[in-house]
């Protein structure tokens, strides 16, 4: 197999899975009105096909960014396509809502395994000079994909077809399994000895567990919610007791506290995962309740955000060839920022095509900071540990978006008589964090843009 056949089949490989894996976080939100009725259950019931999926993704992926340095990257890819393939077509064919919830818990792990080999597949099999173009990919991919869910997901639900919800993975499996075949027949990877750590995994998966329960019942059950996120606060304590002095954590939560730079680049990862969740999040309401507008228009334009991301995303990655990650990162910030400062002072006199632009504009500084962030994380460490450092910031932001999903849904909730005024502190709370992630940045690397 040729080199050039080899590169494209990877980032086919890797960009399918981490398209279905962000797809399917929030493809069925708009089906949970529908499943409550078609199942006669509850909405707090329905809610868990989403939390259960959240939650498994997250538990699950960094003990299989490890597994995947032991056995392979490209091993098991395969095995989480064929996973996330088959819980799609049984979730599909679900009779009842416990039906449902079990095989999105099952798609979850699915989504696990291919989020913690996504990077690492591009990182560590494909040419130098396509490994930015790739790591692009990757970027819109996790761009693209929380936004197209939900519109497919109304696309299919408007059809009468929501089995088609699910079904709709199974030909991009199909696609993702052929090349990744092909892949593990004709190339061979590096595997590496690795110890699994079963206490680290199953305290961090009590602290996920605890912690993405508290933010989605936050909103709801605010007592709970907090008692959760302490109970999780308390359970990540005792994960950094339990492996700062293990060879080989699940978390090697020593050399995140000696390693400031690889700090600076995940908090980064935070806060873009937090706005982000902010930015798809508000528009709708403020399109649709504020200004009256229908779920087709607004669908459109609500677009702008991942256009931008998709265009500069290509284009950021284009002109970077991996020796300008910081300086990429902090333009990407910059331009987040002027976004959200300009959302912040929006008025609802003004037209609302300026939102999309605004939102454009994000997507513009989201296409330069995503790509440049992954593979600025990446490097951080050596060839044997790469499953376990892509997983590591997979878990981040997925955490990170589901801390600004609940930030935002909270301010909804105390302020749904002033929404305008709910999403703009949405807006500025997302714009904080932004400036938090440029200052540290700028105090790591003070020359990168010399």
């Amino acid at each position: 197999m040729n080199i050039r056949t080899k590169d494209n089949l990877i980032v086919i490989v890797a960009g399918i899975g981490m398209l279905l894996s962000t797809l399917d976080t929030g493809i069925i939100n708009v089906a949970l009105p529908f499943f409550k009725s078609h199942f006669e259950t509850t909405a707090n019931i329905a809610a868990i096909a989403v939390t259960g999926y959240t939650i498994s993704l997250a538990v699950f992926i960094l003990p299989f960014g490890l597994l995947s340095d032991k056995f392979g990257k490209l091993s098991f890819s395969y095995i989480g396509l064929i996973i996330f393939g088959l819980s799609s077509l049984l979730c599909g064919l679900s009779a009842n809502i416990q039906m449902l919830i079990m095989f999105r818990i099952f798609q979850g792990i699915g989504a696990a395994a291919l989020q913690a080999t996504s990077a690492s597949l591009i990182t560590t099999l494909v040419s130098a000079e396509k490994s930015s173009s790739a790591i692009g990919v990757l970027g819109i991919m996790i761009g693209v994909g929380p936004v197209l869910g939900p519109s497919l997901g109304g696309l299919l639900l408007s059809l009468n077809s929501w089995r088609g919800i699910f079904w709709l993975n199974i030909p991009f499996v199909l696609l993702g399994l052929i090349c990744n075949h092909k892949l593990i027949t004709n190339i061979s990877e590096n595997k590496y000895a690795k110890h699994i750590d079963y206490p680290g995994s199953l305290t961090n998966g009590l602290f996920v567990i605890l912690l993405i329960s508290g933010l989605s019942l936050l909103s709801s059950h605010s007592v709970t919610g907090i008692a959760l996120i302490i109970a999780s606060l308390i359970a990540a304590i005792i994960l950094f007791k339990v492996e700062r002095n293990k060879e080989t954590p699940i978390v090697n939560v020593i050399n995140l506290i000696q390693n400031k730079s690889l700090l600076v680049y995940l908090y980064e990862t935070i806060a873009f995962g937090f706005a982000s969740a902010i930015i798809f999040l508000m528009p709708p309401y403020l399109f649709e309740t504020v200004f009256k507008l229908n779920s087709g228009l607004t669908g459109i334009l609500v677009l702008g955000a991942p256009i931008g991301l998709v265009l500069f995303s290509r284009i950021s990655s284009a002109h970077n060839n991996g020796l300008k990650d910081n300086s990429f990162s902090k333009v990407g910030l910059s331009i987040i920022l002027c976004s959200l400062l300009l959302l912040s002072l929006y008025q609802t006199s003004l037209p609302y095509i300026l939102v999309t632009i605004c939102l454009f504009i994000y997507g513009v500084g989201g296409g330069y900071f995503q790509p440049a962030n992954i593979s600025v994380i990446m490097k951080s460490t050596d060839i044997t540990s790469q499953g376990s450092i892509g997983s590591l910031q997979r878990m981040v932001q997925n955490v990170a978006i589901a801390m600004g999903t609940a930030t935002g849904s909270v301010f909804l909730n105390m302020w749904s008589h002033e929404l305008v005024t709910a999403i703009k502190l949405g807006w500025i709370t997302a714009g904080c964090l932004i400036i938090i992630a440029i200052a540290l940045d700028f105090a790591l690397n003070k020359n990168s843009f010399k």
